[in-house]
């Protein structure tokens, strides 16, 4: 992994639309429509249930910016979470890279799998990289995630 591999900055906002306006302002960004991320597995620690998230990203980038609607809950998109929530990067090999980070002392806070059980992205522990969460997100996504931010339909 390197400094190439970098995707996005996420930022978690109690309202998309304002931030949105916010961020469009003053950084002269434009962002997608906001839409609800579906994820029919997502862990967080003995939590396992689906995750519906409403997000939307720059248009222009990369590194895009990715804005995420806090939730009403005590987890990783609970409202105590909101600002700098992650930095987003590319990862060949998820999976490895998890026993990889573990062998680094990096604990895993949270993981979203596809549905045949692949990891599509993992968030590391952020007590563990100095305040920062690091989101890795499976690299075969890549080439449908920059093509549905330029405006195309998403397909896995």
């Amino acid at each position: 992994m390197t400094a190439s591999d970098l995707c996005h900055v996420g930022i978690l906002v109690e309202d998309i639309e304002e931030a949105m306006a916010r961020f469009s302002d003053v950084l002269g960004l434009t962002f997608k429509d906001p839409e609800i991320a579906h994820v029919d597995r997502f862990e967080q620690g003995e939590i396992v249930e689906a995750l519906d998230l409403r997000i939307t990203w720059s248009v222009e980038g990369p590194p895009y910016l990715e804005l995420l609607e806090s939730q009403d809950n005590d987890g990783i998109y609970g409202r105590a979470q909101e600002g700098l929530h992650h930095i987003g990067l590319w990862e060949e090999d998820p999976e490895a890279l998890v026993e990889r980070l573990r062998e680094l002392g990096i604990g895993k806070e949270a993981t979203q799998y596809t549905p045949e059980d692949r990891i599509l992205a993992t968030y590391t522990a952020p007590h563990d990289m100095y305040g920062a969460r690091l989101e890795f997100i499976e690299k075969s996504r890549k080439e449908g995630m920059e093509a549905w931010i330029a405006g195309k339909s998403w397909q896995d």
